[in-house]
């Protein structure tokens, strides 16, 4: 199905198109000649979804500038689906979802993989717990996280799916971090060992700093390592040739 997006500017209009099912994304022409800081501006779009736009899919104040890309994430939302970030003929990268909550906690709880990444939840939950239980503490984060982090944010961590299997075998991503006095955007990636030597995380990482670009996200990105994780930093150096956007390796002690 295309995507069908009702834009508009008047939420007595437009009700009546959500009402009946419709992706609806309000225009906030009010702030269109706003000055001001950033902060101020997200305050008064924050008093205007919350007084007569809420409900709806997506505000914007200049709907001519959204990218296609955002057009197509808004109505994958609109629909219940994780939105897409990129894909090739091997693999898909979208947003994480609940069941997912299996391979994440693999990647987490395997030592190859795990021992070089900072613990998803808190020790205390996970103490103790059986696997089913794991499970379902990691499938609520994934909740909350595609809930709260994709929709104000635009970006975050992403699943990585094999295409030929239909399996997620990993995940990667970008967190905002300030280490050394360098702040930005960072890039995260891990896979299932089983997956690993086939180049899937490249091209994960491929795709993702492709989006960088093609959204305007950052002219340069940045990727922490631990200075024993040789095949990361192998990895990263690789990267580094191929980005289109600059892509600074930081190697942790």
């Amino acid at each position: 199905m295309e995507p069908c997006i009702i834009v508009g500017s008047s939420p007595d209009e437009l009700r009546f198109w959500k009402e009946r099912g419709f992706c609806v994304l309000v225009v906030l022409e009010e702030l269109q000649s706003f000055v001001g800081t950033e902060r101020e501006m997200a305050d008064r779009i924050t008093a205007l979804t919350e007084h007569g736009f809420e409900g709806f899919d997506n505000v914007c104040i200049h709907a001519q500038l959204l990218t296609e890309r955002e057009k197509l994430l808004m109505w994958q939302h609109h629909r219940g689906e994780p939105g897409t970030i990129g894909e090739n003929d091997r693999i898909l990268v979208r947003e994480s979802m609940e069941q997912d909550a299996a391979a994440i906690r693999e990647i987490y709880q395997d030592d190859r993989s795990g021992r070089f990444l900072e613990p998803l939840l808190p020790e205390s939950v996970l103490k103790g717990a059986a696997q089913a239980e794991e499970e379902e503490a990691y499938a609520e984060y994934l909740r909350l996280y595609r809930k709260y982090q994709y929709p104000f944010y635009g970006y975050g961590i992403w699943s990585v799916v094999e295409k030929e299997c239909g399996r997620t075998v990993g995940w990667a991503g970008l967190t905002w971090e300030n280490h050394d006095g360098c702040e930005g955007l960072y890039l995260g990636y891990a896979l299932l060992p089983g997956y690993w030597g086939r180049g899937l995380a490249r091209e994960a990482c491929l795709l993702i700093l492709e989006f960088v670009m093609e959204q305007e996200l950052a002219d340069r990105v940045y990727v922490r390592i631990q200075r024993e994780n040789l095949r990361s930093v192998r990895l990263a150096e690789g990267l580094r040739d191929q980005s289109p956007v600059e892509l600074e390796i930081q190697i942790a002690s």
